[in-house]
Parts: C-alpha cells; structure tokens; sequence
C-alpha cells in the first residue's frame, strides 16, 4: 500500500483528522466502528481487516479516512445528532480536498451516513458502496440501552462529573456507554467541552434523546428513508454482515429500496478476499470505471 499522508482539517466547523492513500478517483470512506468511527477501523476491525480492504482499494483509488465528528482525533458539536449532519461533515471534508465529486463508501454504522450522502448530494455522488449495514431490532434495544444508561448517569452525577470523566478516560460511548455521544470527543475538542459545561441537564437530556430518536428509532437499517432511499440513482453494491448489529434484514431492506442496487448474498463465513474482492471488480468495471 502506498504511503499514507494524514492532517487536520476544519470541517464544517469541526477539526478533523483525515488521511489519504492510494491513487485514481477519489473514495470518500465513511468509517465503521458505531461510536468508535476512527479511520484505523478499515484496517484493524472485523470483516475490513479479513479482507485486508485497505490494500485493495488503494490500488484502485484516492482513499480518503477520516475520523467521523465526535469519534476519535476529530471534534464535534452539541447538537441533534443525526446522518444527514455526518454527510455534510463527509462533504466539508471532500470540499476542503478539492474534490468535485467521490465514489463514496460506507462501514458499519458508516453506512448510514454513506448512503445520507449519496440521498443529499447526488451530483457528488459517483458510486456507493455499503458494507455491513447495521440494522435489526435487536440493535436498536442495544442502542436505546446505551443512551438510557448515558441519561441515567448524567441525571445522578450531573454535567460536571460526565466532564470530568470524560477528560480522564482514554474510552469513548462505544465502549463505556455513561460517556455518551460526546464522550470522545471533550478530550480534544476545548470548545465542546464548554458548551457542554454551559448547558444545564434538561436541554442536554433534550439533546440525547432528540439524538437516538433521529439516528435509530427504527428496526430496518439507521439512514435515510425508504422514500428517500428510492431516490438515489447510483449504483450500489451492498455486503451484508450477520450478527446482533449487522442483520442480514438491514443489507436487504437497503438493497431493496435502491433502484440500482447490488447485493453479495453468500454467507459471511464465505466473505473472503476473493469473493468480495471479486465482486467489487464486477460492481466497480461494468458500472464505473469501463
């Protein structure tokens, strides 16, 4: 893999780290990892580390990772949360590389964002490609745990504390659900931090339940909406995934509702470099780069 240049960028009014890799058309990589959306995710987790990912993709195109607002190195803002905020950051990313227009990719959770992209930004839009949608029932009462549990710390221990713990924790909501979806974010964001300090408990339960319901108030996959969906014209490939937060129903309602959609229905167990990679070849040559 060719070497990888990384740097911050003010995205949306939010400072995000990106890395490019590769060469060819851009690729605008939507991280997997839920609340733990960091670029090393392509590399290091589940089926894109199997698959060794990363090195086939960058033989193919400009690779740009970024950090997901309020996942890792990136800031973030205190606000609704939800995808349609996710893509304009991706879009003020590609903006400030200079970058007219992207093949578009999405991992996990990134999907959701991925696909908003695709809905939002059609004229940017090149190509989709959708990889272990969440989805299901059971990862929606999974999330709807996570933020109750965040609520039910905060109304305990108040702001001041969920600050202070934040700050001295090196885990983010992905992994110590009382951080909440700001959690990672207060260490390297100074100026959410101070909003966060300035907002009193009931606008900020407001805000995180405000959050959950615009992001995963719903059993089929998190994103845009199946009207919206039939709206996006590009093609698309989807890989499903299989287990309690990637539904094999999620990948298929998605693929279900795109009007030009590509689905690798085989079991995960067969998902190896070949066969994905064979796939994608097919997805990528008769529908784009021919």
């Amino acid at each position: 893999m060719t070497k990888i240049t990384t740097q911050m960028l003010n995205a949306d009014g939010i400072t995000t780290r990106v890395s490019i890799v590769g060469a060819g058309e851009p690729l605008l990589m939507f991280s997997p990892g839920g609340f733990d959306a960091t670029l090393e995710k392509w590399s290091e987790l589940g089926i894109y580390k199997k698959i060794d990912i990363m090195s086939y993709l960058a033989e193919r195109f400009t690779c740009i990772l970024f950090d997901r607002r309020e996942c890792g190195q990136s800031g973030g803002r205190l606000e609704i949360l939800n995808f349609a905020g996710m893509a304009r950051h991706g879009y003020a990313v590609l903006e400030q590389l200079g970058h007219g227009s992207a093949h578009v990719i999405g991992g996990c959770l990134g999907c959701a964002p991925a696909s908003e992209f695709a809905y939002l930004y059609p004229n940017l839009t090149k190509s989709l490609n959708l990889i272990w949608p969440v989805g299901g029932a059971k990862y929606r009462i999974r999330n709807f745990g996570r933020f109750s549990t965040h609520l039910a710390w905060v109304s305990e221990h108040g702001i001041g504390a969920l600050i202070e713990k934040a700050l001295g924790s090196e885990l983010g909501f992905a992994k110590d659900s009382t951080l909440g979806p700001w959690g990672g974010s207060l260490r390297v964001d100074e100026g959410l931090t101070e909003s966060l300090r300035t907002c009193d408990g009931v606008a900020y339960a407001r805000l995180v339940q405000a959050s959950y319901r615009a992001m995963f108030d719903c059993d089929s996959a998190p994103g845009p909406r199946p009207e919206e969906l039939m709206q996006i014209a590009r093609p698309v490939c989807v890989v499903p995934g299989a287990d309690e937060s990637h539904a094999r129903s999620a990948a298929h309602f998605v693929g279900e509702c795109l009007p030009d959609s590509h689905l690798l229905d085989i079991p995960t167990d067969a998902q190896n470099s070949e066969s994905v990679f064979t796939f994608f070849d097919d997805f990528y040559s008769a529908s784009l780069l021919n």
